[in-house]
């Protein structure tokens, strides 16, 4: 008689390990991918986690996570392609699944890729810097050239600038390094920042405890790459919404 109470206990015990092992990583998987996009804004968004044994993902323990979206939003610029990858990540469960901010509790490690291409920041900069028309952007490894049409007293005229995208204390900045403007008014003119710098991604604005580490300017692109930080994880912040 005393098998039968045993019994049913095992039973239960393997349908929760069921559960555990075979829906809840998918659940984990489509709900973090679901919470990429509100922040993003992304429609093309891939998540893949993974832990041995594979219920260690209802605790939060994930042996690796591998998440890409591509056009989306990091802060204020669209980036063609976000990359988050990790090792031995410790994910706030209870508030990813009740639909909180994404918060890791730990990392041994993570880090996450940006790729912004000479498309992205062009919509960036006719977005921000709203003087500018028929805006084109060059990228390479020595930086990026901005050729528009300004318009200054009803009159438009040419500009020249020259830049890069900066890291300025977990601030991301576009940087101009220099504005020259012809056919003006007043002539040809090298007024230094005129426009001034442009925050991408305002301070306390990177997800997940991340911190930029590097930024590199590239051919046709700048690939910005962030890692975890225990001490920005005290203080946890969000992606910003794809529209603030």
């Amino acid at each position: 008689m005393k098998s039968k109470p045993l019994a049913l206990v095992l039973i239960v015990l393997a349908v929760v390990l069921a559960f555990a092992e075979v829906v809840v990583p998918g659940l984990a998987e489509r709900t973090l991918a679901h919470r990429i996009t509100e922040k993003t804004g992304s429609q093309d968004v891939n998540v893949q986690l993974s832990s041995t044994p594979r219920f260690l993902l209802c605790l939060g323990q994930v042996d690796h996570v591998h998440a890409v979206a591509h056009q989306g939003r990091l802060g204020d610029v669209l980036v063609s392609e976000l990359a988050l990858d990790g090792t031995d990540v410790r994910l706030d469960m209870g508030a990813l699944m009740n639909g909180d901010d994404l918060q890791a509790k730990s990392a041994g490690e993570l880090k996450l890729t940006g790729v912004v291409t000479e498309e992205n920041l062009k919509e960036f900069l006719t977005r921000k810097a709203e003087k500018l028309e028929n805006t084109e952007i060059t990228m390479d490894p020595g930086g990026i050239t901005v050729t528009a049409n300004v318009k200054i007293f009803g009159r438009m005229a040419d500009a020249r600038m020259t830049g890069t995208v900066v890291d300025d204390n977990g601030q991301l900045m576009y940087h101009m390094t220099s504005l020259e403007i012809t056919n003006a008014p007043f002539g040809k003119a090298n007024i230094g920042n005129f426009f001034g710098d442009i925050p991408l991604v305002k301070r306390g604005k990177m997800p997940l405890g991340l911190r930029v580490t590097d930024v590199t300017m590239q051919q046709h692109k700048c690939v910005i790459t962030a890692t975890y930080d225990p001490e920005a994880a005290q203080h946890p912040d969000v992606l910003a919404p794809y529209y603030e």
